[in-house]
């Protein structure tokens, strides 16, 4: 334990400093002090556990001291050695909760460090009695705030319990009017702990009652004065921010929301959806304060539609093995979300679905490290922690990088590499003349064979059709053409065989993914 010796004679101060072994007895020497007002500014500073004071010193004397002592929100305790031996001196020492005694001229280090040790000893059982008190009554008031916080919960979802609710958390009536109901207010807060640190099992110290919001989200109700205005809703979000800022110290993502002041139970719904709304600002919005206020007039974003066509052209792009066409849509599909702003409830799973899409597309299109992208992106659930749509956004591209980065596609040499002299003679054909309007019957007389005995000798082969492998690389010339942005689109639809634009875009958008206007345009 750390002692404090209080005394405005320098010698006594060092006598005691090094005449006796402070160790030896389980002690710490933690400082002294001239008097009463420098030591009370060091007992916080230095954790004092035992002042040992005089009496009669400048500015504050040792009573004084031991008066303050009282008020600190810790158990200190305090030994007086003084020259003084007035008996009024002594009981009004003692009356104001001095340990013991001591007369400076009779005191001797042995008989100091018995006293020291019975103090230390009783101070020890005080403080044991008080935490095992406090674990008490906070034990009572979370099983309290449970019961409470269930019956709260029934009352919102079946509107049962009413009257008993409004008249405990509120002390009127449910049928009381608005005045009437300011004898007892609440103030509603949200805290999100984000998935790094669980709600489950905390004790929330002065709430009344705490309710499931969201996804790692909790709803308090926590009591504040009876003449509290809106005013009070920010200084107790302000409080509860200060408590997280050690009980949550290492989870990056938590906040706090401020509410309103309730005043009868029909004012809970009310600021659940004021929280609901807190939450999604938050999730869609770039400013990551620990506290945000949203007025409580704030309407709720409506339900927008997920963008299941932007969906489709990506995975449309990853079957025809467009890399640029899959990234590009990626970018289209965040922009439109963050346009429309759907719930986060809906946005993670619609964005899961969607890697899960991918790689069994993927995965048919032959393209390496599939096992690798379904470890990081579709089975280890790690959309979960994500608490803005910025971070889902980089999740996403992340995904389609990695795809892209693997892509084995089906236009390369390796892939259509083939011994036979009939396919191979058929490729060139088509490379060479493609921005021609060639058939498959231009095909056969070229190679010497009839069309269709050479379609079925090209499908097994090749895996696909005469017509699917002249599309495709007409398509690679085209997305070549559109990226160096030298020539309008139809130009390049007269340089890559279409006898018009219109029907180039239509084959485009269904191959690639995107209209051309849209792939021509940078990310």
């Amino acid at each position: 334990m750390n002692v404090l010796v209080v005394d405005d004679e320098p010698i006594i101060r060092q006598g005691l400093r090094e005449l006796v072994d402070w160790e030896h007895f389980g002690f710490t020497y933690a400082g002294d002090a001239e008097d009463g007002l420098e030591a009370y500014e060091l007992i916080d500073t230095l954790h004092i556990d035992i002042v040992i004071t005089d009496l009669i010193m400048p500015r504050m004397d040792g009573l004084a001291l031991i008066r303050k002592l009282k008020e600190c929100s810790r158990p200190i305790s305090s030994v007086v050695l003084s020259c003084m031996d007035d008996f009024t001196y002594v009981k009004e020492a003692m009356k104001l909760g001095a340990k013991d005694y001591i007369l400076k001229p009779t005191m001797e280090p042995e008989s100091l460090m018995d006293i020291l040790v019975g103090v230390k000893r009783d101070l020890e059982i005080q403080r044991n009695e008080r935490r095992e008190q406090g674990l008490r009554e906070l034990e009572l008031a979370s099983t309290l705030q449970m019961q409470i916080s269930t019956r709260l919960q029934a009352y919102l979802q079946l509107g049962v319990g009413e009257a008993e609710l409004q008249a405990e958390l509120f002390g009127t009536s449910a049928g009381s009017s608005r005045a009437d109901a300011a004898a007892g207010s609440l103030v509603s807060l949200l805290l999100h702990t984000g998935a790094s640190a669980a709600t489950t099992g905390w004790r929330w110290t002065g709430c009344l009652a705490a309710l499931p919001l969201a996804a790692d989200s909790v709803l308090l109700l926590m009591p504040v004065a009876a003449a509290a205005t809106d005013g009070g809703a920010l200084a107790a979000a302000a409080a509860l921010e200060r408590a997280a800022q050690v009980r949550l110290a290492t989870a990056p993502d938590w906040f706090i929301g401020a509410g309103v002041v309730l005043r009868r139970l029909q004012d809970v719904q009310p600021a659940a959806a004021l929280h609901a709304q807190q939450l999604h600002e938050r999730f869609y919005g770039v400013s990551r304060n620990r506290r945000i206020v949203l007025a409580p007039e704030a309407a709720s974003t409506p339900t927008a539609a997920l963008p299941y066509d932007i969906r489709s052209d990506l995975l449309r792009c990853i079957v025809h093995d467009n890399s640029e066409g899959y990234l590009h849509h990626a970018d289209v599909l965040c922009a439109r979300l963050r346009e429309q702003r759907p719930e986060k409830e809906r946005v993670l799973p619609f964005i899961q679905e969607l890697l899960a899409l991918a790689a069994g597309y993927a995965r048919e299109r032959g393209y390496a490290e599939i096992e690798r992208y379904e470890e990081l992106f579709v089975h280890n659930k790690a959309l979960h922690p994500c608490t803005s749509f910025e971070q889902v956004k980089l999740f996403l591209l992340q995904a389609m990088s990695m795809l892209s980065e693997h892509q084995m596609a089906l236009g390369n040499d390796q892939k259509h590499r083939s011994n036979n002299p009939f396919i191979r003679k058929v490729l060139t054909y088509m490379q060479e003349n493609y921005a021609s309007p060639i058939s498959t019957s231009d095909m056969a007389d070229h190679v010497r064979l009839s069309r269709s005995y050479l379609s079925d000798l090209y499908s097994k082969e090749m895996g696909e059709s005469l017509s699917e492998t002249l599309i495709r690389i007409r398509m690679e010339e085209a997305k070549r053409r559109l990226r160096a942005g030298e020539m309008k689109v139809y130009e390049v639809a007269d340089a890559v065989g279409f006898p018009d634009a219109k029907t180039f875009a239509k084959t485009f958008k269904r191959v690639v993914g995107c209209s051309p206007k849209e792939f021509e345009k940078p990310n």
